[in-house]
């Protein structure tokens, strides 16, 4: 038996979860996912800390850890102030494995991952992800491919953009936007894997996320939505096999998710309340005009988010350049007095950073002693809190930053992350000058408000998914939980490609057939080759940066 693959194959299922694939199957309802369980191997497939797409995704592309690739979320602060910036794979750290691949002499095409834009020179075709501001002159590589598949399949679509048809009250439109996305995502993957040779293919399709964040709360209400995430797994389900068709007997297979996902909830904690009522966080006190402005630029604000058009919103941007980000600054950590704040939250994780002097502009906590002591502080508080219905604890496994990542990036992660024990409550943005308390179980009325802004009622969950068969893949068995991280080493060990020492993730040798690997043993390298890590970021302009802040706003990545 060959002691490596020919090829590889990876379909990303973006958030796709066993919760709901394994009763689906056993209904028969996923009849290609039914058959890849049985033809390989299966397992739970572990995110990355926060199981954010950007990071995870990143993790997957180079089997490294945040620490040391350096994206912890699509966006990141601003260095030496409060304020944040989106990225791209250009902030990155570390190599991705369809770099390696092609420098190994082999080719490559890359079809939609998250965090691959701007696309590197490869051997071979990329099409960038969602980080990638538009099909545009930089979109692609070789920058005429996407004429070709223009003329081949007749057009493409990047994002489907369902967040404005959800605000709007259009869930049918949506829909069938991300039903149609599957559909010529699935074509122009048929297209390039059998016009152009290739020895390692990807491909990922972030319409399973969407819908799940969108859709859930229908899933248990009778009506004309119920099915609507299990409408996209079936049309998943046939892309599949279109695509598992197109590859022949010494092909290897992967099926992966970056994270998995689950219903929110209405219980509802609000870290920067919680850290006012704990004394490290300090609101200002707000004067009558401070509450007004308050109440009119957040109704504008979500008035804007809820009413007006893309385009509309690109002329408003066009019109008052400034505005936006003073609108976003106001919402996001508004009315923090930073000179009596020791703590914050940016409230889209469960994260905590440390106002640290020489960090922060205005930090006012001393590096050394201090810093740990307040963290230690917070992690015990985080601990003790308990449900004010049940009197249990809600919180639990509480890691300082050096206990979840390591690296030269860890300087850019939060200072605490923390988790919900059985996702019974989930974060979501304070009001400061609010009368509630930092503890709140929200209506329907404000959940419908909430998921509207906030938090879609679909979120993601730390287990994935990972199904692998084909060439040299061990047949119809469960591993135990894999990594995320340890993705990128073994497709390079898949074929024949030496692993860099400086990757966290290890060979999934529990996948491989014994005459499949032929007694050669995971081959190791100093170095990860030629360093194309040290360019400058690619920094996106003020429309670009309109563009990523209304697509991560519908995936409830920021507020």
């Amino acid at each position: 038996m060959k002691s490596s693959a020919s090829k590889v194959l990876v379909i990303g299922l973006d958030g796709a979860t066993f919760d709901l694939i394994d009763p689906w199957v056993k209904e028969g309802r996923l009849p290609t996912l039914a058959k890849c369980m049985n033809r390989g191997v299966s397992s739970v497939l572990l995110s990355s800390p926060l199981s954010n797409s950007a990071q995870a995704w990143s993790t997957f592309a180079t089997g490294k850890n945040p620490g040391k690739h350096g994206i912890f979320d699509f966006f990141e602060r601003v260095p030496g102030g409060y304020d944040i910036r989106f990225v791209n794979a250009s902030f990155r750290r570390a190599r991705d494995i369809w770099e390696i691949i092609s420098d190994a002499g082999k080719r490559v095409v890359v079809m939609n991952v998250p965090m691959s834009y701007p696309p590197k020179e490869v051997n071979g075709i990329i099409l960038s992800g969602l980080d990638a501001p538009g099909i545009t002159d930089g979109f692609a590589y070789p920058p005429n491919i996407m004429e070709e598949i223009k003329g081949k399949i007749g057009s493409y679509i990047l994002e489907p953009g369902i967040w404005g048809y959800i605000r709007q009250g259009k869930h049918s439109t949506a829909l069938e936007q991300l039903l149609e996305a599957i559909k010529i995502r699935t074509e122009t993957a048929k297209y390039l894997m059998s016009a152009y040779p290739w020895e390692f293919f990807m491909v990922v399709f972030t319409e399973s996320d969407k819908v799940q964040h969108h859709f859930w709360k229908y899933m248990n209400r009778p009506g004309p939505f119920e099915n609507a995430i299990l409408e996209v797994y079936q049309h998943l389900d046939r892309s599949l096999r279109e695509l598992i068709e197109l590859t022949d007997e010494r092909t290897q297979v992967y099926i992966v998710s970056d994270h998995g996902a689950g219903p929110s909830t209405n219980k509802t904690f609000y870290i920067n309340r919680w850290l006012n009522s704990e004394g490290f966080l300090k609101f200002n006190k707000p004067s009558m005009q401070a509450r007004l402005t308050r109440s009119v630029i957040s109704r504008a604000d979500s008035l804007v988010k809820t009413k007006l058009s893309r385009r509309a919103k690109e002329v408003l941007s066009g019109a008052f350049p400034r505005l936006r980000g003073k609108v976003e600054s106001a919402v996001s950590l508004w009315g923090v007095d930073w000179a009596s704040t020791k703590a914050y939250s940016r409230e889209n994780h469960p994260a905590i950073f440390i106002n640290l002097r020489g960090r922060e502009p205005q930090g006012i906590v001393a590096p050394g002693d201090e810093y740990h002591e307040v963290r230690e502080q917070i992690a015990q508080g985080l601990k003790s809190v308990v449900c004010p219905e049940t009197g249990e604890k809600i919180i639990d496994g509480v890691r300082f930053r050096e206990d979840a990542f390591w690296g030269e990036e860890i300087n850019k992660a939060p200072d605490i992350i923390f988790e919900w024990i059985s996702h019974k409550y989930i974060h979501r943005p304070s009001e400061p000058y609010s009368g509630d308390g930092f503890l709140k179980v929200l209506s329907d009325r404000q959940m419908d408000i909430s998921e509207s802004l906030h938090r879609p009622s679909g979120v993601h969950r730390d287990e994935g998914i990972l199904l692998a068969f084909g060439s040299g893949i061990v047949m119809d068995k469960r591993i135990s939980r894999a990594r995320l991280m340890d993705m990128a080493p073994t497709v390079l060990h898949a074929l024949g490609i030496s692993v860099s020492k400086e990757m966290d993730g290890k060979v999934l040798v529990d996948l491989f057939q014994e005459g499949f690997l032929g007694g050669r043993q995971v081959v190791y390298s100093e170095e990860e080759g030629k360093a194309c890590i040290t360019k400058s970021a690619e920094i996106y302009d003020t429309d670009e940066e309109m563009v990523i802040r209304d697509r991560l706003r519908g995936l409830g990545y920021i507020d």
